[in-house]
């Protein structure tokens, strides 16, 4: 301690420097000086701690593991040490928690995030048994270049208690160790930004209890590991920025409480399972920059365009331009292509006719139709030698009319559309399937007479069905009195059957004015006691009636008042005076906004950044301002004169932030339109 105190004492220059000589060896003494100064407090704050074998408020076992903790990352130029080695009382430690009953306590926390910690982790955490939480993360505002580097202790996995393990944005190498797999009660894997290598541990998939899995920005390759689809709690998981292969598996559909999905940034390949349409949950999905290929199904754009946050671009994923894609537009960055196509064979276009003029996206089940290029594949359909044979979707919820172009495909045999919604007459084309040898549309909402070569045809097959619709019957003429067979394919010859007058609707356009939408279409003939209902499609809604006459005009308008912007779909539907109907094929229109829309900004609360939509439905200038919870302006997010309906996305930074409520403003020359409030934290 006489060596301390003569090294500490403080000494006196009283000289004046005269010359560059004696100036130089003033400085020199200075520098020495201030380094015994540093040495001395050191030891000084040192020789405070009584030592591990005088404390009695942890075992000795816990002291030391936190005492080697501090050594091993350089404790002393901790931003924050508070307590560490100066006192006798670990539990209040900065950073550390303990279990306030039971003698001695145990450690259940440890907290040291952003603490400027470097150098390797102690494996010795381990003996810490009743540990709860280990935070030694590095993000947030100016990331520290003090990082803990080498690898991650494997003895962690002993930890059985652990529910949170989180050490983002630091400088780990090798690779996970798969014994984290036994942390059985992990809520909370943290791993991402670091440099850890290899695959993603098939014991990973044994942390049944996990929520929040983040991989991200590593070197990490491989598959994903079919062991992780145990996971069925997960609710947020990012592997992006790594060198991930294969393909996106199927199960991943099935993990229903997933809010948050990143695979952005590797190498993954192949399609997009249409499954993923199944996460009703997921508020942000990136796919972006891969090596997906191909069109996306039909339910997968649909269930994407209803998405908070969604990335597909920097792929070789595309949407086909054409009905019923065209009128969603941009969906996650890819826009629709006239070159994208979903099917390619000789029978595609008439299965994709029938798929989108019988409501495909509403089908019961629809495996495959629209998403892979192989048809014989698609649920109902069966092929010989890449003929289509068999098309059987019975009890499947089509809707609509029948399609003309069914009668393409030559070599049907069996066609079965039983119990569904479809509507209209039963196009004559049919009596083309000269191979049919079973028909059964029966239990729909046909109407109108059977055509004389249906009826022919259906005395010639094996099995014919055409009961049990909403008003399709025989008639008991000399023309049909012919066939010497009755009933034909369940239907009795009737003397009332005299057909039902409906007209066909042509050229139903919609034309968009300020906040309405005039509906127009006309008709082939003059309509005979027809009453034309407007409806709206989602939600289903009756909005007006339009009554036709023997003297009416062929040509009809109705206008839909009061709109608000966003998506329409509207169609028409006949009833004739035997109260049978026939409806049109929807048309679908956006009306944009008139003024400034401001996008609700996600995530809320944010760390990293979080980001929103600004859409302008008038010329003007915007300006996006950030305002703090005084008032007082912070920054300028945009300022500028955007395109009309053509949304922008808008980034906020949290660097430079503090934690804190803030607010966006949105003006349009130079009038306030909206605000929204954020929250910035750790």
């Amino acid at each position: 301690m006489n060596v301390i105190s003569l090294a500490c004492g403080m000494q006196t220059f009283k000289e004046t420097a005269s010359t560059a000589t004696e100036t130089i060896r003033i400085m020199v003494r200075s520098i020495v000086v201030a380094l015994i100064f540093g040495a001395c407090f050191h030891a000084l704050a040192k020789a405070q701690f009584l030592g591990c074998t005088r404390i009695d408020q942890l075992s000795l076992e816990d002291c030391r593991a936190l005492e080697k903790l501090f050594y091993d990352t350089d404790g002393f130029r901790w931003l924050n040490a508070r307590g560490w080695l100066q006192t006798n009382q670990p539990c209040d430690w900065y950073g550390i928690t303990c279990r306030t009953s039971g003698w001695p306590r145990e450690i259940t926390h440890i907290d040291l995030s952003g603490n400027n910690l470097t150098g390797t982790l102690p494996g010795d955490l381990a003996f810490l048994s009743e540990l709860q939480s280990l935070r030694i993360d590095n993000s947030g505002p100016g990331i520290r270049l003090k990082k803990l580097t080498s690898v991650i202790p494997a003895t962690l996995g002993d930890l059985k208690h652990l529910e949170v393990l989180s050490f983002n944005s630091n400088a780990f190498t090798g690779a996970i160790p798969a014994e984290l797999g036994n942390l059985t009660n992990l809520r909370e894997l943290d791993l991402g930004n670091n440099k850890l290598t290899g695959g993603i541990p098939e014991r990973l998939g044994q942390l049944t209890n996990l929520k929040h899995l983040d991989l991200s920005v590593n070197q990490l390759g491989g598959a994903i590991p079919d062991t992780l689809q145990n996971l069925t709690r997960l609710e947020h998981l990012n592997i992006s920025h790594n060198s991930i292969t294969r393909e996106i598996p199927d199960w991943i559909g099935q993990m229903n409480l997933l809010d948050f999905l990143d695979v952005s940034h590797n190498q993954l390949s192949g399609n997009i399972p249409p499954e993923l349409h199944q996460l009703d949950q997921l508020l942000w999905l990136s796919l972006t920059n891969n090596q997906f290929t191909g069109a996306l199904p039909l339910s997968l754009v649909i269930f994407a365009s209803n998405i908070t946050h969604c990335e597909f671009g920097e792929t070789q994923l595309c949407i086909p331009d054409s009905p019923p894609y065209a009128y969603l537009g941009e969906v996650c960055s890819l826009t629709p292509q006239n070159s994208c196509k979903i099917c390619e064979g000789s029978h595609c276009s008439t299965l994709e006719t029938i798929y989108t003029q019988t409501n495909g996206p509403s089908w019961g089940q629809s495996d495959g139709w629209l998403a892979s290029s192989e048809p014989c594949q698609w649920h109902g359909v069966q092929c010989s030698n890449q003929d289509i044979t068999h098309l059987a979707l019975p009890n499947n919820n089509l809707s609509g009319n029948l399609p003309n172009t069914l009668s393409s495909l030559q070599n049907l045999q069996n066609l079965d559309l039983s119990s569904n919604d479809l509507q209209g007459e039963i196009p004559v084309t049919y009596d083309e399937l000269t191979q049919l040898t079973r028909l059964d549309l029966s239990d729909n909402q046909l109407t109108g007479i059977l055509p004389l070569e249906i009826a022919t045809l259906g005395t010639k097959i094996d099995q014919c069905d055409l009961s049990m619709n909403a008003g399709i019957c025989l008639p008991d003429t000399d023309e049909y009195a012919t066939i010497n067979v009755n009933p034909i394919c369940e239907l009795p010859k009737r003397s009332d059957c005299s057909g039902y007058g409906f007209v066909q609707i042509m050229d139903l356009n919609a034309i968009i004015h300020r906040q309405s939408i005039e509906l127009t279409w006309s008709t082939t003939q003059p309509s005979t006691s027809i009453t034309f209902f407007i409806e709206r499609v989602q939600p289903p809604q009756t909005i007006a009636q339009v009554f036709g006459s023997p003297e009416s005009s062929m040509t009809f308008s109705y206008t839909v008042h009061n709109l608000q912007p966003g998506m329409y779909s509207f169609q028409i539907r006949q009833v004739n005076s035997n109260g049978t109907e026939q409806v049109s094929e929807p048309i679908t229109v956006e009306l944009y906004p008139e003024a400034l829309m401001t996008g609700l900004a996600y995530p809320n609360p944010f760390s990293a950044e979080t980001k929103f939509e600004i859409t302008t439905g008038l010329s003007g200038s915007v300006t996006i301002e950030l305002y703090d919870l005084l008032g007082r302006e912070v920054r300028t997010l945009f300022s500028g004169t955007p395109p009309m309906h053509q949304p922008i996305d808008i980034t906020l930074s949290g660097r430079d932030l503090s934690n804190g409520v803030y607010f966006i403003r949105s003006s349009l020359d130079g009038r306030m339109i909206s605000s929204q409030r954020v929250m910035r934290v750790e």
